[in-house]
């Protein structure tokens, strides 16, 4: 966009005539509105919550609320700019097209998971005696996630990342027979034995150490890890934990973390594993909201360039 208002600026000194001098006015002033929308857009996404195992559901909500407005008053700029320089038609296709593609799928998406991440629990909100987790509003989350997650350009992410390895000891396939990760989604406890709580908190924390946020993005917007996030079975019946790799189980965490009514279970020795799972479903989200938002603005930077390829040619002749 830079190179464009350039090459209007050295167009536009002496020598042309007024119907050129009007156009490229045109074009300069419509090139610097959508500069500062854009510059305005990135800073406006660029701030990641400070997410910590403090961090409560609320918070999450405010965060996605706080998008959904940005993306609101970027279009609103956007349809301001048009409607006063909207007649150059290459421009104002590509413009139209972000809008309806991008902008409103975002806004949408954001508005939806802002409505869902409430409560004034904590992301890793673990019952510390025995007793079951709690689905929460999981579907609607994902539904609005997904929305925004598959209108960015996220061209990296893998939800089958990492191994199916439990943490106990590091070479046995996870299975649900109460020491891996799959207890924390049972409905009734998390595993018979004292130790159970920590094996299963342990299991999940090096899950999501062992992938990225792009892998979580994209076991969510996949739907791999929607049938573990949604158990509602016992500790000891939880299939979908069967052979899961570390990106599904770290997807499903997150999910269940951010989803207004979620819980993880414990038993009466999970006083140890609330520390980890504070600590894993907070590392968990601020993966996938960081890489988020990094999308977001990548998206951005790929509209940016198409824009930048109609103000060349429409400026083409003017050469």
């Amino acid at each position: 966009m830079v190179m464009v208002m350039m090459v209007v600026m050295g167009c536009n000194s002496g020598g042309v005539k007024d119907p050129e001098k009007v156009f490229l006015s045109d074009i300069a002033n419509l090139g610097k509105g959508f500069l500062d929308v854009f510059v305005n857009f990135g800073d406006m996404v660029s701030d990641v919550i400070g997410i910590k195992a403090d961090t409560k559901k609320s918070d999450i909500g405010k965060y996605f609320s706080d998008i959904e407005k940005s993306m609101q008053a970027i279009k609103v700029k956007l349809r301001e700019i048009l409607e006063k320089n909207g007649k150059y038609e290459k421009i104002k296709t590509v413009v139209d097209k972000f809008i309806t593609d991008k902008l409103d799928k975002i806004t949408e998406g954001a508005k939806e998971v802002s409505n869902i991440a409430e409560g004034a629990e904590l992301l890793g909100n673990m019952v510390t005696s025995d007793g079951g987790g709690a689905v929460g509003e999981v579907d609607k989350l994902i539904k609005g996630m997904k929305t925004i997650i598959d209108v960015l350009d996220l061209k990296e992410g893998n939800p089958d990342a990492g191994t199916d390895k439990k943490a106990k000891d590091g070479s046995t396939s996870r299975a649900h027979n109460s020491d891996d990760a799959g207890n924390l989604f049972g409905n009734d406890k998390a595993g018979a034995a004292a130790a159970n709580a920590k094996e299963a908190a342990t299991d999940a924390a090096k899950a999501v150490g062992a992938i990225t946020g792009a892998d979580i993005l994209k076991a969510i917007s996949s739907g791999k890890a929607t049938a573990l996030a949604n158990n509602n079975s016992a500790y000891n019946n939880v299939a979908a934990v069967t052979s899961a790799k570390d990106g599904v189980v770290a997807g499903a965490l997150a999910l269940r973390a951010m989803a207004k009514g979620g819980k993880f279970a414990g038993n009466d020795a999970a006083n140890d594993a609330v520390t980890i799972v504070k600590d894993a479903a907070s590392s968990a989200v601020n993966k996938a909201l960081s890489t988020l938002v990094i999308a977001i603005r990548s998206t951005v930077d790929s509209v940016l360039k198409t824009i930048n390829e109609a103000f060349a040619s429409t400026l083409a002749p003017f050469r």
